[in-house]
């Protein structure tokens, strides 16, 4: 009996030959139907079956088989599936969130598809692979490298997996000369090194800029999170901020602005605020009536990009403002960095991890989140204690420094 298979954007007849091992009938079909119809015509077919589960030979047929071949049938081989063919059958299969959708199309067309997208998928070998990224590493960072290696690998596994391959050539990395990638140092910035991004982007913005600066360093929010931030999920009567499911960050994605999911389903969360915070955000608030608590001068969503360039870059990088230089705060620090500082100052204050990944929204294992659900009062008071404290002490030396008058904007 026969029956119809698909490989790639094309089917196939199989049947089972005497040996009980899978056979194919030459030549390929555009249809399923096209496919089915031919199966149909066949004449004359060995009456063998799957090979058993006992070790019974299968009996060797009396007459061999024979083929009607159609019009619509060619005797020349199957068509080779390109990586281009496969890939744009597999993007429909992917279900990951729109930055991660950007990243991977960006992979995808920039890299793999120039490279390989001509190439048939069952032609591909490691050692193909590896002089390819090998190339790469003397332009592109460690990560991009690995971040291809590990796209390259899901669309070769689902390729085995819909019978494209037999095994996957893209490998993890076993062997090398014993090189070891430099860890990149992760810049960070010390809560007299905030105070004073945050006061540079008060007289370049304003307030609430300020505070956006002041509020990602103490309580390690990502930027999504703090730009989609809305006043209702802000509890400004017991000092929380909340990071809901469906709503909880500001997604930017070939320059649209969407509401939607923060990273992980541990990035749902609620923060606890040092007091400082609640009173300095509570205050900020009440002064306007937008719907989301940091925003442009205009109450339009902020653009990491924008904010980049006209606030960031100028703060910390240092320069010329009104007849004042600027001299830098810390070279390489990112906005991110002051989710780094976060996670710093806690360990500097001896916070336990699993309180940390709490805060950060970072994954852990199940049985540590149980246990930290029982004693999270008592860490919560410990870790608002430290961050109040640093929050003073960076005050009290900036006004020493550089007289009462600079911060009082801030703090008023």
């Amino acid at each position: 009996m026969a029956w119809v298979e698909r490989r790639g954007n094309k089917w196939r007849v199989r049947y089972w030959k005497p040996d009980g091992r899978a056979g194919s009938i030459p030549g390929s079909f555009d249809t399923e139907q096209a496919a089915s119809n031919h199966a149909e015509q066949l004449t004359t077919i060995p009456e063998t079956a799957p090979p058993p589960e006992t070790s019974q030979p299968v009996p060797p047929p009396t007459t061999p088989a024979t083929w009607p071949r159609p019009a619509t049938q060619t005797t020349d081989p199957e068509p080779a599936v390109m990586v281009s063919e496969w890939a744009e059958i597999w993007w429909q299969t992917v279900d990951v969130g729109a930055n991660t959708e950007a990243f991977y199309r960006s992979l995808l067309t920039r890299h793999i598809l120039p490279r390989w997208g001509t190439t048939p998928v069952d032609q591909i070998t490691p050692a193909d692979i590896q002089i390819w990224l090998n190339r790469l590493r003397d332009t592109y960072s460690a990560s991009t490298i690995t971040s291809l290696r590990k796209l390259f690998a899901m669309l070769m596994a689902d390729a085995v997996d819909n019978q494209l391959l037999t095994t996957n050539p893209v490998r993890p990395r076993k062997r090398g000369r014993g090189r070891v990638e430099p860890r990149r140092e992760r810049a960070w910035a010390d809560e007299h090194q905030v105070l004073t991004i945050a006061h540079r982007v008060l007289r370049l913005a304003s307030r609430n800029q300020c505070l956006l600066v002041i509020t990602a360093a103490y309580t390690g929010m990502r930027w999504g999170e703090l730009a989609g931030l809305h006043r209702d999920n802000l509890d400004v009567t017991h000092g929380r901020i909340h990071i809901t499911a469906d709503a909880g960050a500001l997604h930017e994605v070939n320059g649209h602005l969407t509401l939607g999911h923060p990273k992980t389903h541990a990035s749902v969360r609620t923060i606890t605020l040092p007091p400082f915070l609640t009173e300095l955000l509570a205050t900020d608030l009440a002064a306007s009536a937008r719907p989301f608590v940091f925003t442009t001068l205009r109450g339009k969503h902020l653009r990491r990009s924008g904010f980049q360039r006209r606030l960031w870059a100028p703060a910390v990088c240092g320069g010329r403002y009104r007849g004042e230089t600027w001299d830098p705060v810390h070279q390489g620090l990112t906005f991110h960095g002051l989710r780094h500082s976060h996670k710093t100052w806690l360990i500097e204050d001896g916070v336990p991890q699993v309180a940390q990944a709490r805060r950060l929204g970072h994954i852990m294992e199940g049985k540590i989140d149980d246990i930290y659900s029982h004693v999270t009062a008592s860490i919560d008071a410990r870790l608002i204690a430290g961050l109040e404290t640093r929050w003073h002490r960076a005050l009290e030396r900036y006004r020493r420094n550089l007289g009462p008058q600079e911060p009082q904007s801030i703090t008023s």
